[in-house]
């Protein structure tokens, strides 16, 4: 998955999303997301805000993630087993 800058300034820069979880940025492997927005801008930066996995519609990776989470969530209720209460 292309991952991309939020920022204009460095939209020059596309990394990828590896199968593994890594964030590959000019062929240089990122065991996260915040390390490789960090070899882009610099400077520490939360790697969840800064990339878009879609320019169009400006959605960030943090959105899929929590997406994701909630998706995957169970209702807590539902995962207790009845007692007879």
């Amino acid at each position: 998955m292309s991952l991309f800058p939020r920022r204009k300034k460095y939209s020059h820069k596309v990394a990828t999303l590896l199968q593994d979880g890594q964030v590959d940025v000019d062929g240089v492997p990122f065991s996260s997301a915040s390390d490789a927005a960090h070899a882009i801008v610099g400077k520490r930066t939360n790697g969840w805000w800064f990339f878009l996995t879609d320019q169009a519609s400006r959605r960030s990776l943090q959105r899929v993630r929590r997406d994701y989470v909630n998706a995957m969530a169970v209702d807590v209720e539902d995962d207790e087993p009845d007692d007879g209460m």
